[in-house]
């Protein structure tokens, strides 16, 4: 898509950030200001929150994506806290 499907202005290809540090490629209607990520984009920007799980020692071990990771500065040695509800895991900063 090179043109606004409302308006039929010319795109213009961004970097925006949608959340902190978790940054995505997108075109922008300069008129509408309306913004459309491409399949490609989308489907990484999907992959940044989906992990498969495994064994390490003997606990299941998900990795932290990196974006993720530099968005709440967690690093090596952060505490973190875990809760549990509704078939949800939420992971905390602590």
């Amino acid at each position: 898509m090179t043109k606004c499907p409302f308006c039929d202005s010319e795109l213009v290809e961004e970097r925006r950030e949608f959340e902190k540090g978790v940054w995505a490629t997108v075109k922008v209607c300069p008129n509408c200001k309306d913004e459309w990520v491409d399949e490609a984009e989308h489907d990484r920007l999907v992959g940044l929150f989906k992990r498969k799980t495994f064994n390490l020692g003997g606990s299941i071990t998900v990795r932290i994506p990196k974006e993720i990771a530099d968005a709440l500065s967690i690093d090596t040695g952060t505490l973190v806290d875990f809760t549990v509800g509704g078939g949800k895991i939420i992971i905390s900063k602590v």
